[in-house]
């Protein structure tokens, strides 16, 4: 019964940390692209992150096959107040492709140490 009781509590435990950890990650949601021309794009995405972390984000293009014809990696750091919607702001960054893109997204985000 004892061992039961403290494996319990290892688990519980071990699932807070897990939660705990992940409530900090950043997390990047796209809103919306355009296709200037051939060579140029930009993404539109909310970033929700804590206000005293930098975060990476790779921004990428692909065509109609699904290939990356663009990537950008963009760095943001700290946000004016006026520009958060609690822990989210939006961001657009321009993407250079090689040739026509069809969808323009945030690949993924970090924190940079």
């Amino acid at each position: 019964m004892i061992i039961a009781a403290i494996a319990t509590l290892l688990s519980a435990a071990f699932v807070v940390w897990i939660v705990q950890g992940q409530s900090s990650a950043p997390v990047a949601k796209d809103v919306s692209f355009q296709v200037q021309d051939a060579a140029n794009t930009y993404a539109d995405f909310d970033l929700t992150k804590d206000s005293d972390q930098t975060v990476m984000c790779a921004v990428r293009a692909l065509n109609e096959q699904y290939a990356i014809v663009g990537w950008n990696e963009v760095t943001i750091g700290e946000v004016a107040p006026e520009e958060l919607n609690g822990r989210t702001s939006t961001h657009r960054v321009p993407v250079r492709t090689t040739n026509e893109a069809n969808s323009v997204g945030v690949d993924s985000c970090w924190t940079v140490d």
